[in-house]
């Protein structure tokens, strides 16, 4: 911060999310293209994704009902924009949720740690090199962060 009170250009953080793409290598030659970060938008709508509703039955009152099958597919579908996957007869296949659905589930295990990977290196490049003080009645929430992953929704422990 400068003398008179306001923040250099150089130091000001972002207000908006990023909308640029990061190539993540993939065994075999191939490749995903993902996003580098989730808007406050994306983030919501895929932390809502795997909820179905509330278990009124619960005998310590009420808990969320989690779909964690709707939650992981919602997640590729939001992070990956593009890859180098192709059909049997060689034919370039676009990213869309039925791509996703049909994809091996070693494959999808594959993006899936590295999207992860790439989310904590993301996060690591956030972190501030010395712990700042948290003023009283704050705190950091994962449910906001964009590599929430699925044990930072809601109802998960």
């Amino acid at each position: 911060m400068t003398t008179n009170g306001t923040v250099p250009a150089t130091e000001r953080r972002p207000r908006f999310a990023r909308g640029d793409a990061v190539r993540l290598e993939l065994s075999d030659g191939d490749w995903v293209l993902v996003r580098r970060e989730l808007s406050y938008g994306q983030q919501r709508r895929l932390a809502a994704s795997g909820l179905t509703g509330v278990d009124a039955a619960a005998t310590e009152g009420q808990r969320l009902k989690v779909d964690l099958a709707a939650y992981d597919i919602e997640r590729l579908v939001t992070w990956v924009m593009d890859w180098s996957f192709r059909d049997d007869d060689g034919d370039r296949v676009p990213v869309s949720r039925e791509a996703i659905e049909a994809l091996h589930p070693d494959t999808a295990a594959e993006i899936t740690a590295a999207l992860e990977a790439h989310m904590g290196a993301e996060e690591a490049k956030k972190a501030p090199s010395s712990p700042e003080p948290t003023a009283p009645g704050t705190s950091s929430s994962a449910a906001t962060s964009s590599s929430a992953g699925p044990s930072a929704g809601a109802g998960r422990s």
